[in-house]
């Protein structure tokens, strides 16, 4: 087998996915658990054109940064991404991610909004599986491999005990499984007792925010956006179960998405992904205005967003995003003029490079 090619690096800077970057001539690598100023050397995983996918032999010149990691896993896990610095450190890499990504739409200044647990804190882990190797964890994708995580410190205490039965019984359950390679997922849902979910799509049993106390600030931060504003009709767009319109004071409010979480007054289950959606809800309501938008998409977002506006015509629009840059996209698209009045960065998932955002516009 051929050698694989090991380079050495110097790091730049940290991308939006909690990499290191080196430069060399037309040459761009990326280094997971990398920090600035750090030197070292570097082993090639995989390559496309002129970027280069790496993993970390060994730093020969540490960040003054740097800390111990408090998980034993970071070093190979492919779950966190800042456990080797301190979350004022980590935070830092976010907003200046999160800068270069507002930049397309007038580089609004943002509040954030920072987490009280780096750790213990999802309520929601899903694992991967490989029957004949008899692996349990997270996967590696630049090595295609699994990262066994029997002392993962990311999800909250309550899930402790199962989780661990999970490892420890292992084998007896991966022998009940038809799929010679799968999933399981394990949560906890309105304080009630887990569960776990043998591949099943993700959150098959209703959609939840992972980090429960920041869904509480992220709560909190929709009713500050809505203080003074008086609204008769609310579209609450991918709402789930509608965990954000909670914080409004509307009269009526339409809850719009795939499935439906619960039974809920004026829900209406579309696929928001087609053009369809629109003209089919339209018809179902005879709705001509709503004056408030409510809008949280996974993270393929909402392409759709501007033909809903240009129908609807809202006075006001809070979108929430998993995955700040198809917020952006979307946001670009409105023919309707807007002002932004708010953006915020919401630290949802810290240990990783994820956050959530949140846009408040105005239209004109």
């Amino acid at each position: 087998m051929a050698q694989k090619l090991q380079i050495n690096f110097l790091i730049d800077h940290i991308d939006p996915l909690g990499q290191g970057v080196f430069k060399l001539d037309d040459q761009v690598y990326f280094i997971p658990k990398t920090l600035p100023g750090e030197k070292g050397l570097a082993e090639v995983l995989k390559s496309r054109k002129n970027i280069h996918f790496c993993k970390v032999i060994k730093i020969d010149q540490l960040s003054t940064d740097r800390i111990t990691p408090e998980c034993p896993h970071f070093n190979e896990c492919p779950g966190c991404h800042y456990l080797n610095v301190d979350y004022k450190e980590e935070l830092e890499f976010k907003k200046a991610s999160f800068k270069r990504m507002l930049a397309p739409i007038g580089s609004p200044e943002f509040e954030t909004v920072q987490a009280p647990n780096r750790l213990n804190y999802r309520n929601r882990v899903q694992l991967h599986y490989h029957k004949r190797a008899q692996k349990l964890g997270f996967i590696n994708g630049n090595e295609n491999k699994i990262v066994e995580v029997p002392n993962c410190k990311i999800y909250r205490p309550e899930l402790e005990t199962s989780f661990k039965e999970l490892y420890a019984k292992r084998d007896q359950y991966l022998r009940k499984r038809q799929r010679p390679k799968g999933h399981v997922e394990l949560y906890l849902r309105n304080n009630e007792q887990p569960q776990i979910n043998w591949d099943k799509s993700y959150a098959a049993d209703g959609f939840t925010q992972v980090n429960h106390d920041m869904n509480l600030k992220l709560l909190d931060s929709v009713a500050q956006a809505l203080e003074g504003f008086e609204a008769k009709t609310a579209l609450d767009l991918f709402g789930g179960d509608g965990n954000l319109s909670k914080a409004a004071k509307v009269t009526e409010i339409f809850h719009i998405d795939r499935y439906p979480f619960e039974q809920k007054d004026n829900f209406h289950s579309l696929d928001l992904s087609t053009p369809e959606s629109l003209e089919e809800f339209a018809r179902r309501t005879n709705l001509e205005q709503a004056q408030l938008f409510i809008v949280d998409p996974p993270r393929a977002g909402f392409k759709h967003l501007s033909q809903w506006v240009e129908h609807f015509r809202p006075q006001m629009l809070i979108y929430v995003s998993c995955h700040p840059q198809t917020m952006i996209r979307d946001l670009r698209a409105l023919d309707m003029p807007y002002e932004i009045v708010q953006t915020k960065l919401l630290d949802l998932f810290p240990s990783t490079f994820h956050f959530e955002a949140m846009s408040v516009l105005r239209f004109k």
